[in-house]
């Protein structure tokens, strides 16, 4: 079939948009199950390969978050210049594969090569996703299609934490491996075999479409020229080396702090957790379109606002010494995130050319990767090991809460890059 003859065009069917969405969505499902699920098979890991806190912090953080960042920028590039939906099929299958055979390996090394192949797949499949979703809904409903993707990022980061630690529990970590990646290679043969790609840039004018840069250097230069961009690079990169330092260590903290279990920490957090994140997507899906057309700037108020909220919300869930006060604190904190994440990949999408779009989404992972879900998780595990001898298994929940406490930084580039925003719009 013919790059012509798998492109959809100018007008989509909404049956048409609905399916495409779908299966994007169960992309992003299958992307964040492996994150997450690692996050709750941190203990039986360490136990049977006999790691630290700070290997562990490693095998979360910069073995996943380098490889992202290294390969995002051309992968990227292969996006704004290429098919999309057959690159988010590879990408996906590279990343599924590579998380069955994290079940095989038998040694800290192997693991972490597993975690590479994982970020290479990752760094393709995301901004692909964004650009296409870019693509398939209006200006105005954007906030929706990106919430619909916040909903299955939900679904696989909290409630496939339940089916994971119950798998993991019945046939060790091992079995939860190689039960998350092989239903990922079989939509990854969906995607390729049944999607259409959609006409690149339908909803923006003619006078404001770029031409495509020649390079990568010209791609960035041109990202980078949105004074939006460059302040919601700066926030987002800041809130997600907290967010990232906190859920990397959640299995472990309910653990060690409150004397979980695997399969209970997979409960707790797939309920609670779970339970919050599909709300706030909901609630992305719900009210995002109405407050684009009230004011488009809401597309960075709220996540400025929301994220302001959640420093006091996580110290309260580390510091609090009721499990049950703690999972409560938990729901909303999960909550503000979902809520928030469709309106700041829209955001992004609404100042940026449709020839640089992928661009965009890859460089905001690489600082979301790189400095956040990189840095974040190392220098937690690397402050629980300082402050052990101490505070014995209660070392984590401190080194949580120090790790939390500068988000108000990132919070503060989020309203910047809202006072740019209206004048820097073009779709």
């Amino acid at each position: 079939m013919s790059e012509t003859d798998r492109t959809e065009s100018k007008t989509l069917t909404p049956a048409r948009v609905g399916y495409s969405t779908a299966l994007i969505c169960g992309a992003s499902f299958f992307s964040y199950l492996d994150r997450a699920g690692l996050s709750i098979l941190v203990e039986p890991i360490k136990a049977d390969l006999a790691l630290t806190d700070a290997q562990i912090g490693l095998l979360t953080g910069i073995a996943f978050s380098l490889t992202y960042a290294l390969f995002g920028i051309p992968l990227a590039r292969l996006t704004d210049t290429g098919n999309r939906t057959r690159l988010l099929a590879i990408c996906l299958a590279v990343w599924s594969i590579a998380t069955a055979v994290a079940g095989t390996a038998a040694n800290f090394l192997q693991l972490v090569l597993t975690r590479v192949f994982v970020g290479i797949g990752e760094a393709g499949g995301f901004p692909a996703s964004n650009s296409l979703i870019g693509d398939l809904y209006a200006p105005e409903q954007r906030t929706r299609g990106m919430s619909w993707m916040q909903v299955s990022i939900a679904a696989g980061s909290w409630l496939g934490l339940i089916a994971v630690g119950l798998v993991a529990e019945a046939y060790s970590w091992r079995g939860a491996f190689i039960a998350m990646g092989i239903p990922g290679v079989l939509l990854a043969l969906l995607i390729g075999f049944t999607m259409r790609e959609p006409q690149r840039g339908r909803f923006t004018s003619v006078d404001t479409v770029a031409v495509t840069p020649k390079n990568w250097w010209s791609a960035i230069a041109a990202v980078l020229a949105r004074r939006t961009v460059v302040h919601l690079l700066i926030g987002f990169a800041i809130v997600s080396f907290c967010g990232s330092g906190a859920s990397a260590w959640l299995g472990a903290f309910f653990m060690r702090s409150h004397g979980l279990d695997v399969a209970g920490v997979g409960l707790l957090l797939g309920t609670a957790g779970g339970i919050g994140a599909l709300v706030g997507a909901a609630l992305g899906v719900a009210i995002g379109p109405t407050l684009s057309r009230r004011d488009r700037r809401w597309e960075l108020w709220l996540p400025t606002i929301g994220f302001a909220c959640l420093v006091p919300i996580y110290l309260f869930m580390f510091l609090i010494p009721s499990v049950s006060a703690a999972t409560v604190a938990l729901f909303l904190a999960v909550l503000i995130f979902n809520l928030t994440g469709g309106f700041v990949l829209s955001s992004l999408q609404s100042v940026l050319p449709p020839a640089v779009r992928g661009m965009g989404v890859a460089m905001l992972m690489l600082a979301v990767n790189l400095v956040g879900a990189g840095a974040g998780p190392l220098l937690v595990g690397m402050l629980s090991d300082y402050l052990a001898p101490t505070f014995g298994n209660d070392s984590l929940r401190y080194a949580m809460a120090a790790g939390i406490s500068v988000m108000g930084w990132g919070v503060v580039h989020f309203w910047f890059s809202s006072k740019h925003y209206r004048e820097e719009l073009i779709s």
